[in-house]
């Protein structure tokens, strides 16, 4: 089995994280995994510690990372969600898929209850909410406009103000754990002191929400400096939630308060079988093509682009990154999975070239999903 330290996240000032790289009026609800560990190499530095030390283990190769991250996801009181799979309509009838086609593919998260239904290959016609608003769920439960599908019995696990009485549980569907909106910010020219309006985006959590990841601890006590990286891990998570994740810090997005929860257990993912994806993953050549092939197969590939930043220097892209997104299923190739590639920008003159690398997280976390006939 695979276990999981998750480590959950509250935002009481809101949180950016860019959705299209250089668009700030778009923002995410989840947090990568490839984002949580840039975060926590830069705050390590910041801490006076030294982030190749810190980075040498990911970066080996083979790698030899002491732990793996899975990305970030909602949760509601103590209702953990995970990506919905890619495949998801594989696990309904042909029947109901024709009838409830843009009710499934609406749905982004899963319960930890369902996501486990569809580990054991469990058909999920059953437990889907109602096609109409208004009728009383029997078995599933919809939040968020239908984006997150929880069970009944989860209902128990919401925030208080969250739960309903018997007879207006459907009154959830309407019901949000966050909320995106353009917030207006303006910029002032420091030569002519003209001023420009812009938007940018922000996610904002409703009181018991936030977000939760898992830390698959490989060799906690392994040390790094004078710590171990248990104990790095949770100095960085402590200096970082001061100094806030994502962008727009600059006006308290990103500040988080966090606290670790008991560990959980999910199926390990066995080599050549399929295995759904925790977080987003870079496949190293000698894993291509086969982790793609598989029978079971299903995967969607997400662009990773955007800026950098660096005390040695100006800010600069970086260079884009094709990589697996969350809730693809794969052939699991074996641990370790993946690598972590330098992402620093290459010019022909040596100006501007970065004196250190630029690493994208893209090692593979997945747990395992057992074969349907």
């Amino acid at each position: 089995m695979t276990t999981l330290t998750p480590y959950y996240l509250t935002f009481p000032s809101g949180l950016h994280v860019g959705l299209r790289g250089v668009n700030l009026e778009e923002a995410r609800v989840s947090v990568p995994a490839d984002t949580l560990f840039a975060a926590a190499v830069d705050t390590w530095r910041r801490l006076g510690e030294s982030p190749d030390a810190f980075a040498a283990p990911f970066v080996a190769q083979p790698p030899s990372p002491p732990f793996l991250l899975t990305s970030a996801f909602p949760f509601a009181g103590e209702v953990r969600f995970f990506p919905a799979p890619v495949d998801l309509a594989r696990h309904f009838h042909p029947e109901t898929v024709k009838a409830r086609a843009k009710d499934i593919k609406r749905v982004q998260y899963l319960s930890e209850a369902l996501f486990r239904k569809v580990l054991a290959g469990e058909m999920l016609d059953e437990w889907l909410f109602p096609q109409d608003a208004f009728v009383e769920p029997e078995r599933g439960v919809a939040l968020q406009g239908g984006r997150l599908w929880l069970t009944l019995e989860e209902i128990a696990m919401l925030p208080r103000h969250m739960q309903r009485r018997q007879g207006r549980r459907h009154a959830l569907r309407r019901l949000t754990v966050w909320a995106t909106s353009r917030v207006p910010r303006v910029t002032v020219d420091r030569v002519s002191s003209a001023s420009t309006i812009f938007h940018a985006g922000r996610t904002s959590f409703s009181e018991g929400c936030g977000l939760w990841f898992g830390v698959a601890w490989q060799d906690a006590e392994r040390q790094v400096g004078s710590n171990t990286y248990a104990g790095a891990w949770e100095r960085i998570l402590a200096a970082l939630g001061e100094d806030g994740l994502g962008g727009e810090r600059s006006v308290g997005y990103g500040v988080f308060t966090w606290r670790r929860g008991d560990d959980l257990t999910l199926p390990d993912a066995t080599p050549d079988k399929p295995a759904i994806l925790l977080c987003r993953y870079h496949p190293r050549a000698d894993e291509l093509p086969h982790v793609l092939v598989h029978e079971q197969a299903a995967y969607r590939l997400t662009s990773v682009a955007g800026w950098l930043r660096t005390p040695d220097g100006a800010s600069q892209r970086r260079r884009r990154l094709y990589l697996l997104d969350e809730g693809s299923t794969i052939a699991w190739p074996g641990n370790p999975a993946g690598d972590v590639v330098d992402v620093r920008p290459v010019f022909e003159a040596e100006a501007g070239i970065l004196p250190h690398p630029v690493y994208r997280y893209g090692l593979g976390l997945a747990t395992g999903k057992e074969r349907r006939e």
